[in-house]
């Protein structure tokens, strides 16, 4: 035991004989590094291979690590809330809105800002192109105009009746520019729009945007689409600046509702409420609305709270058909013709009425695009994915003049399935016998 004792304790040999051979082959003794000799041999070779990687690693990180070189602070921008386009003969206006921060104060609507200042300026410019008006516009600002934060495109009416085409070029060619902005044309001109005064709001454009948002919400890139694909015209929002109606503060005021409908990406016309209403069934963009319907005893205000509509096309015995079937819930609001709607038999009356109208709404559209050939709807394009083949020998080329013997099946059917709190008007005597 004490001698394998001695051997534990022993103290590690450095060099450790070994037999070898000389040139002449015979054997002779020889030493080679222990283990921690050789580690300490290595060493400032691996030293050398770490400082190496040390450097390369450093120099790596500085390259990446380049600062705040290109920063943009808060304080050098000019955020654009809203942007307008108007035509004229020589070229085009563009209107921007730009918040003015120092005059928000603590109001929240109206004018806002301390003293009735507005918190916010409307500049325009011109130019014989939109870009080159915006150069100018950025020339006398002492901000960098940011239009990243954008949320509305406003065209005016004549600029629209010119062609959209070339107005959807500056929307997708600069990365700046929002395909998701609310787009919306103007009755009249885009910058009255921008200059409007509304009751709720600080801003004229995030008022319209919440209209827009509540109502269709179509996009930059919903009209991009509709102008660049086949068999499909688009369609957008249409607003109008209308007096407001306050006796001890005259002002104007934004109203919303209708349509633009186009051809060639021209604008040709707006739609009626009827035919807007309807132009929310075909283009499944369907938000609550109101239908008011007279009965027999009175009118019964009914809400609209949900709908979808399918469209298929037919060909039955060469004669191309659209088959159009709508469906939707609503709700009761009001009643004045004192019905009982907890009978069935009351209810289902009126959910033929509604179905109707409705089925009214979407036909007046049809006709509509009948008599414009232009395609609002987008039958054209539902038509090409069903029959891609017969659409490219047979209809394509003469889609515009098919869509005049345009025929349609309208199929409606709604469910009226909520009374309200109460099944009839709560102050009506009960003549029961």
């Amino acid at each position: 035991m004490a001698k394998a004792a001695d051997r534990l304790q022993a103290p590690i040999r450095e060099d450790i004989p070994v037999k070898g051979s000389d040139s002449a082959g015979r054997l002779k003794n020889s030493r080679l590094p222990s283990p921690a000799k050789a580690v300490g041999l290595a060493r400032p070779a691996f030293r050398k291979v770490l400082r190496c990687g040390l450097g390369t690693a450093v120099l790596f990180a500085a390259m990446l690590l380049g600062g705040c070189w290109d920063r943009t602070e808060v304080n050098d921008i000019a955020i654009v809330l809203g942007a307008g386009v108007d035509k004229f003969e020589n070229g085009f206006r563009v209107s921007v809105l730009i918040p003015l921060p120092g005059n928000m104060g603590g109001a929240t609507g109206g004018s806002g800002g301390s003293g009735g200042n507005r918190p916010y300026t409307v500049d325009t410019e011109t130019g014989r192109t939109i870009r080159e008006a915006f150069v100018k516009l950025q020339e006398r600002n002492s901000r960098r105009l940011f239009s990243g934060h954008r949320k509305l495109f406003i065209i005016g009416e004549a600029a629209a009746k010119d062609g959209l085409t070339d107005l959807m070029d500056i929307t997708a060619r600069v990365p700046e520019n929002r395909l998701t902005s609310y787009i919306v044309i103007a009755k009249g001109q885009a910058e009255d729009v921008l200059n409007a005064a509304p009751k709720l709001e600080r801003f004229p454009a995030e008022a319209l945007r919440e209209m827009l948002k509540a109502d269709a919400g179509i996009q930059v890139k919903d009209v991009a689409t509709a102008l660049s694909g086949e068999g499909q015209d688009a369609v957008l929002p249409y607003v109008e600046v209308v007096p407001a109606k306050m006796k001890d503060k005259p002002g104007t005021e934004l109203r919303t509702g209708l349509f633009v409908f186009t051809k060639q990406s021209k604008m040709i016309g707006t739609t009626k409420p009827g035919e807007a209403n309807g132009v929310r069934w075909l283009k499944g963009i369907i938000q609550p609305y109101l239908e008011t319907i007279r009965t027999e005893a009175g009118l019964v205000s009914v809400t609209v709270r949900r709908g979808q509509c399918e469209i298929k096309p037919r060909v039955e015995e060469g004669r191309l058909r659209f088959v159009i079937t709508a469906k939707g819930e609503a709700t009761i609001t009001e009643a004045q013709d004192e019905g009982d709607y907890e009978n069935k038999g009351n209810t289902e009356k009126l959910e033929r009425l509604l179905e109707r109208r409705i089925r009214s709404d979407i036909t007046a559209v049809g006709e509509l695009i009948k008599e414009h050939s232009s395609d609002i709807a987008g039958f054209g394009a539902i038509l090409s994915r069903t029959y891609p083949s017969r659409w490219k020998s047979e209809w394509r080329n003469d889609w515009p003049s098919l869509l005049t013997q345009l025929d349609l099946d309208v199929q409606v059917e709604m469910n009226v399935n909520r009374t309200g709190m109460f099944s009839k008007n709560i102050g009506s005597k009960d003549r029961r016998p």
